[in-house]
């Protein structure tokens, strides 16, 4: 019986061994998807501009920067918004005045 213990384990090891290169071959070889990101809009009452209390629909768009900021983890950013048609906010609670 002591003669069959060495044989069992060089089968093991050669199970585990391919095992592993299966594993290994299959989380290399295989790429993710190219996955493309939109920009987030979100929509949302606003006040139309500064020291206005005229309350508008707005659509705001926030687009990432290929720009560097020194000494910051975060990623630059660029806001633009504009006055849209109210049925784009219909869902929302419109603020009170």
């Amino acid at each position: 019986m002591i003669l069959h213990q060495p044989k069992n384990m060089w089968k093991f090891a050669i199970l585990a061994l391919v095992t592993l290169e299966l594993v290994l071959l299959s989380a290399l070889g295989i790429h993710p998807a190219n996955a493309t990101l939109s920009n987030p809009e979100f929509y949302a009452w606003n006040f139309a501009s500064v020291g206005s209390n005229e309350l508008v629909c707005k659509k705001t768009v926030v687009a990432p920067q290929d720009l560097v900021l020194p000494s910051s983890p975060m990623q630059a950013v660029n806001i633009n918004s504009a006055i849209v048609d109210d049925k784009f906010c219909a869902n929302s609670t419109k603020p009170v005045k």
